[in-house]
């Protein structure tokens, strides 16, 4: 008995991402987030011309990055404008993203990111603390007027607590993109 328990220890322990494991484990890969100078202009992420946006009616008009998920940032392109927190008071700012999710993806999504010019966090939605990841479920969606068939949308609450350039990965079960824009803080 104990032979076969220490076997069976020693085999849980060989494949630690088998389908017992939660499946965000899966996703949460190491961040490959590139680092820019304070002094460099903001790398921002460019629309995806492949869509057309117009039809698909997304907040933003359009995405940014090469798919099959998308940050829609209000119409600016690469450009967040957060507002100062009034609900709970805090030092975060924030600003709504609708990420939109292609038909041709089904699965889960992972996103979490940081500020790329500097050593500051980036969050999604929570209450006076945001999280750090924004996780979306298969199925997940909210429904708009021109939604495609078969395509999801989340928005969510983007919050920093400074302006600057910021970037977001976001990580598929058969994909990894890197999605980066800047942040500006009305007052």
């Amino acid at each position: 008995m104990v032979v076969a328990a220490s076997l069976a220890a020693a085999f849980a322990l060989a494949d630690p991402l088998d389908a017992s494991t939660p499946p965000w484990t899966k996703l949460r890969r190491p961040l490959h987030l590139p680092r820019v100078s304070a002094e460099a202009k903001c790398p921002v992420s460019r629309v995806d011309r492949r869509v057309d946006w117009e039809p698909i009616n997304i907040f933003g008009t359009s995405g940014i990055g090469r798919g099959p998920v998308y940050p829609g940032l209000g119409g600016t392109g690469g450009r967040l404008t957060a507002t100062p927190d009034t609900q709970y008071g805090g030092t975060w700012a924030g600003g709504k993203v609708f990420w939109y999710l292609k038909p041709s993806y089904r699965g889960r999504v992972l996103i979490r990111g940081r500020r790329l010019d500097n050593r500051q966090r980036l969050g999604f939605n929570g209450r006076a603390l945001p999280n750090r990841e924004l996780r979306i479920e298969p199925g997940q969606t909210v429904f708009w007027q021109g939604q495609p068939p078969g395509s999801r949308g989340v928005p969510s609450s983007v919050r920093v607590r400074t302006p600057g350039c910021y970037g977001v990965q976001i990580d598929g079960t058969t994909f990894s993109r890197v999605v980066v824009f800047t942040v500006e803080i009305a007052r």
